[in-house]
């Protein structure tokens, strides 16, 4: 990606003007959603247009009736439902935030780019058509909405309804000024609430059809604490795609946003949350001890704001569904359309997903810990692999990079120190030109270990995971790319692997990581042999494998093969683990088998496998929580897990765990010569530091 391809630093422009003045401009922000005037709801005709919605009289009369309720208690109750969820922007507020808001910005980031050509063309297309549009970024941060409220507020665009947890509503004075901003307040869980989900569906569709900003939702539901995309949420996304059969808006666009940060600000929580510590309370107490992260300027380096082209729902949507809601007012639109609309967005971020050098540097660290522990990691040794896994990335993977101007060694030197700034409690190279990775555990003591999710973990577990998970978070982006040819590495083997049986192997991974990298569900064999011919093809050219006979063999370029093999590693291993966890429940442990209980069951096994053995899951990402809990999803979409309803408790499919735990051990996987526990005498200490206050 060129300096010129589109992105522009917003951030230049406001270190040379004053706040003030630049927040309290003359404006007339564009709004997306056009409309007659007539049409326009304002709040309070929102709220009405919900109490007097058919289905929300027909909630509030069936439970009256069933409940013995008086009906205007129930209407009470309806009332101050709406009231709660329903947003109130206000530019005044967001005029003063504003200016408080800039500050923190040019404080925290040295750059924020801004995909501007992409922006341009949206805002151009919200003047020529009346459509309603839906902003769909990533999320990988609490940055994330007010990034995006920051930089429309910054191109004279309205800022949308915004779709936000009760945490913030709870908030002492930010619940009220974040609602001013534009945010509307969803319950976490409302699916036994009657009321609620009518009013929720009714508030909905209202805005669609009636509001003249856009709405803005994280399909994600909440954030990617591992760096990458997550699993959508259905939710939200069918009942806005179900406005579209009302009639009332010709057509919905979503618009998916890729956030990209050099260093996400909540980096070290998202680890300790990954081992099992509990996220700190949402509180504005809180918001301001967060505020030590304003302290040392330019400490989260930059980030990389990218916008895909809008999808339109009636891609997917037709006329037949439209006319089946007329004749059949009950009608909902099937979930494989929402399915197909939510795998589009995701895919569409991960596509647009801008790497940064701290991307490329951690997957080469990860990998240098693993084959050679005991050696040195000078910055001459870095800048050579650097140059060349850059090279394989952007150019045979074409993933967008940020690129500096010169490509000699000098300016690769320049682009990997500078790159390394905002992490320097993670990783340094130190004066005699050897990279060195840091100590980020500093001891729970001062730490509320209490409601730990999973398995205590040792202190010395602790001081190699949360180094190694940190440099993971940063490997993980590259898997936007990378996980195709990754999961072709791993179905190699030394003595050459037939065609077919690569490919039913890549199939059978495919399926098992489907949840964990959000692969679109496809039973199409060939369409599936297509995908994997294409990976295939690309390790083919750069002579990472070789055919022969029908045959595939590794090839010469071992250096690419390892990396992609060892990426993929921890995410095959915790598979297997939980799967042989499973076969042996009953004999293992008498307590009854849930998600919670396997989790605990498998981070204290790979606790024991990481410390005392050489065997599987000798990275300590194969430690993080997130990892069990995709594994359980997966497992239980594969039938492997069946959830007995009638009582409540979940069975293993015998036939199927012995099927897989078999393929799974025909896989010819191969372990690192090294691991992470041999380099943690190389891992130096640093100062004392209280974690908590990182909020």
């Amino acid at each position: 990606m060129e300096r010129d391809a589109g992105f522009v630093d917003m951030l230049e422009d406001r270190r040379r003007e004053c706040d003030l003045l630049w927040a309290t401009r003359t404006m007339d922000p564009l709004l997306p959603h056009m409309l007659p005037s007539e049409s326009v709801y304002d709040r309070e005709s929102v709220i009405q247009a919900v109490l007097l919605d058919k289905q929300v009289r027909l909630a509030i009369d069936t439970i009256a009736r069933t409940t013995g309720v008086a009906i205007k208690d129930v209407e009470g109750s309806a009332s101050a439902m709406i009231n709660e969820m329903a947003s109130k922007a206000d530019l005044a507020t967001v005029r003063w935030l504003g200016i408080f808001i800039t500050k923190a910005m040019k404080r925290m980031f040295s750059r924020i780019y801004i995909n501007e050509t992409m922006l341009s063309d949206l805002k151009r297309k919200t003047r020529v058509s009346q459509v309603q549009y839906v902003y769909v970024p990533s999320h990988r941060s609490y940055m994330d909405f007010i990034l995006l409220s920051y930089i429309l507020f910054s191109y004279d665009m309205a800022l949308p309804n915004i779709a936000a947890g009760m945490d913030f509503y709870n908030m002492k004075i930010v619940g009220e000024l974040l609602r001013k901003t534009g945010a509307f307040y969803i319950r976490r869980s409302f699916s036994n609430d009657i009321l609620y989900k009518q009013i929720f569906r009714s508030y909905i569709n209202t805005i669609v059809s009636h509001s003249d900003r856009a709405i803005e939702f994280f399909i994600e539901g909440t954030r990617s604490r591992s760096q990458k995309s997550t699993m959508p949420k259905y939710g939200l996304l069918s009942i806005i795609v179900e406005s579209l059969l009302q009639g009332d808006v010709p057509d919905i666009h979503f618009v998916p946003m890729s956030i990209n940060y050099e260093r996400p600000p909540e980096e070290l929580l998202f680890v300790y949350e990954m081992l099992g510590l509990p996220k700190p309370k949402e509180s504005t107490s809180g918001l301001f001890r967060s505020l030590s992260i304003l302290q040392k300027p330019f400490s989260h380096g930059r980030i990389f704001f990218n916008i895909g082209e809008p999808i339109p729902a009636s891609r997917f949507v037709d006329r037949a569904y439209r006319q089946r809601k007329v004749l059949q007012p009950s009608f909902r639109v099937p979930s494989h359309v929402v399915e197909t609309i939510a795998y589009r967005i995701i895919e569409t971020h991960k596509k647009n997903t801008v790497l940064m050098p701290i991307n490329i540097i951690a997957s080469l660290v990860n990998e240098r810990i693993q084959l050679k522990p005991g050696e040195p990691y000078t910055l001459d040794l870095l800048i050579e692999d650097y140059r060349w896994f850059k090279s394989f990335v952007t150019g045979s993977l074409k993933a967008l990079m940020y690129e500096m101007e010169t490509t000699d060694n000098d300016g690769i030197r320049q682009e990997i120190l500078q790159s390394l700034k905002p992490h320097d409690e993670l990783m340094v190279v130190d004066s005699s030109g050897m990279l060195k990775i840091k100590q980020r555990h500093k001891g729970t003591k001062q730490m509320n270990c209490s409601n730990i999710k999973g398995h205590p973990l040792s202190e010395r577990t602790l001081q190699i995971a949360v180094s190694a998970i940190n440099i993971a978070i940063y490997t993980n982006p590259t898997l936007a790319y990378l996980v195709g040819t990754a999961l072709v590495a791993a179905t190699i083997g030394e003595n050459g692997t037939q065609s077919e049986v690569a490919l039913e192997r890549y199939e059978l991974l495919r399926g098992l990581l489907g949840t964990e990298f959000v692969l679109c569900p496809s039973e199409d064999r060939v369409l599936l042999k297509i995908e994997w011919e294409k990976s295939l093809n690309i390790l083919l050219s750069q002579n990472c494998l070789y055919t022969a006979n029908d045959l595939i063999f590794i090839g010469n370029n071992t250096k690419l093969f390892s990396i992609l093999h060892n990426v993929i590693l921890p995410f095959i291993d915790v598979i297997y683990v939980i799967c042989i966890l499973l076969s042996e429940w009953t004999e293992r442990t008498s307590v009854e088998l849930t998600n919670q209980t396997i989790l605990v069951e498998t981070q204290k096994e790979v606790e024991r496998l990481i410390l005392e053995t050489k065997d599987r899951c000798q990275h300590p990402y194969c430690l993080s929580l997130d990892l069990y809990n995709t594994t359980w999803s997966n497992l239980l979409s594969q039938g492997v897990i069946v959830h007995q309803k009638h009582i409540n408790a979940y069975q293993t499919d015998r036939v199927k765990l012995a099927h897989l735990i078999g393929a799974l051990r025909e896989l010819p996987l191969r372990r690192p010569m090294g691991s992470y526990v041999d380099a943690l005498p190389l891992i130096i200490s640093t100062p004392s530091m209280d974690v908590q206050a990182k909020l």
